[in-house]
């Protein structure tokens, strides 16, 4: 009895064994070593393979947390002690109440941090040529759970949870991975796509973290900031070829002021730690501060998002080869300063071969020194956690901002009720007032909406409604402020057209918390003979929109339309049986309200016609076109995708675009590779320019005479900031850019909003507000001149501000542009081109310009 005892305990010891180490290695599984000399592991393989190792240990669990664009299931692993698997929803619990912080004591915000295990997101591959860490996500889950690790693995699960993520843009990821692989041994090998590898965004998946467009940033936001709560998230990327091998925090100045000083420590430490180990190891080549232009101001990228969500959010950056194909890099081809020992490089690398394997190699050491890190200052990680939060809602309390009122009336309500969803995805608390208050001496009717800062989040709420100032980092040569990454600054209520105050101190009001977005309840659509719907609303033409593609009658007002509010440009739709039919569910669905009029005869007004619209794609994956394509699908507005060979002469005809068009856009690009295709070298490899030759080229001569007809003949031709230059430099628009040309010692602008006055009486301004804020980006400003022909009339439809011109962000030289045209309305014999010398639509974020591209594709018939 004894021996059969001893036997059954010796079998439930395997079996125990069996659930606790993953049994398949991921070389096994996929058939070759990860990282591997041309191979790639695809997204169906990597969800094959966590499922597998899942099913063969109890140290992990897959979720799903949410679907790609392509509807790709997005999927996250938690590794850790299968105790700690075990109770994970326990641990998510102690996360939250450290988050919340109010109501709980220092000393028992110490026993939750004895009694948590600090969790820590890697995520991986959201730039999808970035291919490295995907790869390595299948070795690092397998070392953790078989104990393969530099540390006793057994010992560090057991406090700490690892979250994997192997790539957060999976549709990218397989894209890449299929053209990869379609063209091994030839001359492309390596190559990029010529199109976005992610659908609507390209590389701006990591810069959606503002206003969460796309379903991948949304997915990873409710793991940061609702769900899971992880003390650490490290983002994993990679960089150009010929520099350092890798960088890793410490940031450069400047540091962001929303940050506690707590993050920026813990950030260092992270990164110093890594540092140290891998230097320990012998990994050559790895950088840190101000040797790289990678900084710590813009937030809207996915680890920057989570510092100011008092996470401990940073990034590493590796050298790239040609996605799997190995490159050799001599010394004398390794950029300046990554030759030279210093203090934030003291190891260079002295060239040779550099392999995805390389790539893997380094990407797991920093993954398993985080962890390590992470592991060693646990109950301190967790303890912060909750002091960092609790120090910003005592902060809140004195003021300085006390809060910020976005007021119940507003030019564009849906679209401010959008932003205040967008805030609470990001974990925002909002308010509404009961009753009238006074803030700061002035009134807020009730039905406002409140943002108090003494709540958790307030240095995400600081950064993305308060007024940001780049600082003066100016160089002494030259006097131009040192390169950022991305945004000098932001402001959403800005960016999104809405309204909004900062108070200063404490003030009473009777304030009730909302749940969700206080969406109002459809009205019934108005049965009157006529339907107006309000121009200020972006809404209005996403349903004008469907309705004019549904044949309905429509005319946009010329002016205010009296009696109302609405504004010049208005949408006046004749109430048919089908149009009875389809208004309820698109007012519902827009939640917009509409007016009835009786009669529309006495009211100026042009006719609406419904334009059938082409959106230029070059072949050159240009996430300004991926966006204005995400905005038009966003509104519902059909178009049709324009490529090279549309504007060519085929079979001896020249094409005839109006034939089949009567908009056509360019979104913000090169023009000349609009024109000819040609690009600068890429930084991802030495193969980047060779595309296939079907990919190969831009519309051409033929195509810019074409367009020159196409305007001719009554076409609109839409171009949004660079490509404006196609028309000025082609078409012999009477205008020029003064920007154009001028050095960075006269004028500098990185991204930032600049204040605009708005001609709203004109087709291209129909219901935008007087001032308005424009994302500036190697933009332009316009000299207009005296047309040469009778052929030509050239409207200004906005401007820069004559002073004041920077609302945020950093500016020098802006006299330069004040006053200056900023959107023009060409009329060129029967057509118009249109010239938007800024971002409108940028990102789909800035919704307040959104008309200017909108009421150009829903031009009136008005000539």
């Amino acid at each position: 009895m004894n021996t059969r005892k001893a036997w059954l305990g010796f079998l439930l010891f395997l079996l125990g064994s069996c659930l606790l180490g993953a049994q398949t290695s991921p070389e096994a599984f996929l058939g070759h070593p990860v990282g591997a000399d041309r191979k790639l592991a695809d997204y169906n393989q990597i969800q094959a393979y966590f499922q597998k190792i899942a099913q063969e240990s109890g140290k992990i669990k897959v979720f799903t947390i949410g679907q790609s664009t392509l509807k790709k299931p997005m999927i996250m692993a938690a590794i850790s002690s299968a105790k700690n698997i075990e109770k994970l929803d326990a641990y998510r619990q102690i996360a939250k109440r450290l988050r919340d912080a109010r109501g709980l004591s220092p000393d028992e915000a110490r026993k939750l941090a004895r009694e948590g295990k600090v969790m820590v997101l890697i995520t991986c591959g959201i730039h999808a040529t970035e291919i490295g860490s995907v790869q390595d996500s299948l070795e690092l889950a397998y070392r953790l759970i078989t104990g393969k690790t530099p540390f006793d693995a057994d010992k560090v699960l057991d406090d700490v949870i690892v979250l994997l993520a192997p790539t957060i843009n999976p549709d990218g990821e397989q894209m890449v991975t299929d053209w990869y692989r379609k063209y091994l041994g030839t001359k492309y090998e390596g190559g990029p796509m010529p199109w976005l590898y992610h659908p609507y965004a390209g590389h701006d998946d990591n810069r959606d973290y503002v206003e969460f467009n796309l379903p991948e940033t949304k997915a990873v936001a409710r793991v940061v900031y609702h769900d899971w709560l992880p003390q650490v998230h490290f983002d994993q990327h990679q960089m150009n070829t010929d520099g350092a091998r890798a960088f890793i925090p410490p940031f450069p100045d400047p540091v962001d002021p929303n940050l506690h000083p707590l993050l920026v420590r813990g950030v260092d430490l992270l990164g110093t730690n890594a540092l140290y180990d891998l230097q320990k190891d012998g990994f050559k080549g790895v950088v840190s501060g101000s040797l790289t232009t990678f900084q710590d101001w813009w937030k809207g990228t996915s680890d920057c998002t989570s510092r100011i969500h008092n996470t401990l959010g940073f990034f590493s950056e590796l050298a790239s080869a040609n996605v799997a194909t190995p490159i050799y890099i001599g010394p004398s081809e390794i950029a300046e300063p990554y030759f030279a020992k210093s203090r934030q490089f003291p190891d260079p690398w002295p060239g040779g071969w550099w392999r995805l394997r390389d790539i893997v190699d380094y990407d797991s050491a920093i993954c398993l020194s985080v962890i390590k890190t992470a592991y060693l200052n646990k109950e301190d990680f967790l303890y912060n956690f909750f002091r960092i939060f609790h120090e910003s809602i005592e902060e809140g309390q004195k003021g300085g901002p006390y809060a910020f009122v976005i007021p119940r009336e507003q030019a564009d309500y849906p679209t401010t009720l959008r932003m205040l969803e967008v805030l609470m995805l990001g974990g925002a608390e909002i308010h509404q007032a009961r009753e009238a208050f006074i803030g700061d001496g002035k009134t807020y009717p009730a039905g406002s909406f409140v943002v108090l800062m003494a709540q958790p989040y307030r240095a995400y709420l600081k950064s993305l409604l308060d007024v940001r100032k780049y600082p003066d980092m100016s160089r002494v040569q030259g006097g131009t402020p040192a390169t950022l990454g991305d945004n000098a600054a932001w402001s959403l209520p800005w960016q999104m057209g809405a309204s909004f105050a900062r108070i200063e101190n404490p003030f009473p009001a009777k304030l009730d918390k909302i749940e969700r977005v206080p969406y109002p309840a459809a009205a019934p659509a108005p049965s009157s003979p006529y339907i107006l719907l309000d121009s200020s609303a972006n809404a209005s033409f996403a349903v004008a929109a469907s309705l004019v593609g549904a044949n309905a009658e429509i005319y946009r007002s010329k002016d205010t339309v009296r009696g109302t509010h609405a504004a010049a440009g208005s949408f006046l739709i004749k109430n048919t049986p089908q149009v009875q039919k389809a208004l309820p569910g698109l007012l519902e669905k827009w939640h917009l309200s509409a007016a009835g009029l009786a009669d529309v005869g006495g009211i100026p007004k042009a006719a609406l016609k419904n334009h059938r619209i082409g959106l230029y794609q070059s072949w050159r994956g240009n996430m300004d076109e991926g966006w204005t394509r995400y905005v038009l699908d966003d509104f519902g507005i059909s178009y049709t995708t324009l490529h090279n060979a549309d504007f060519k002469s085929s079979e001896g005809k020249k094409a005839d675009l109006k034939a089949k068009l009567d908009v056509i856009v360019f979104a913000d690009e090169n023009s000349d590779v609009i024109k000819t295709g040609r690009s600068a070298a890429g930084a991802y490899g030495r193969s980047a320019e060779a595309y296939p030759p079907e990919y190969e080229g831009g519309i051409g001569e033929d195509g810019v005479a074409a367009l020159r007809a196409f305007v001719e003949q009554g076409g609109i031709l839409v171009t949004l900031n660079g490509a404006s230059r196609l028309p000025l430099r082609d078409l012999r628009v009477p205008a020029r850019d003064i920007l154009e040309g001028v050095p960075e010692s006269k004028f500098s602008c990185p991204k930032s909003l600049l204040k605009i006055s708005v001609d709203n009486q004109s087709p291209i301004g129909y219901g935008m507000p007087a001032d308005a804020a424009a994302m500036f980006a190697r933009g332009m400003a316009f000299e207009t001149s005296l047309p040469p022909t009778t052929d030509w009339d050239v409207k200004v439809v906005a401007s820069y501000a004559p002073d004041d011109v920077l609302l945020t962000g950093w500016i020098s030289g802006e006299d330069l542009i004040a006053r200056r045209p900023a959107v023009i309305d060409a009329r060129y014999q029967k057509g118009h081109v249109i010239l938007i010398g800024f971002l409108c639509q940028h990102r789909a974020q800035t919704h307040g310009t959104f008309k200017l591209l909108l009421n150009a594709l829903l031009y009136p018939e008005i000539d």
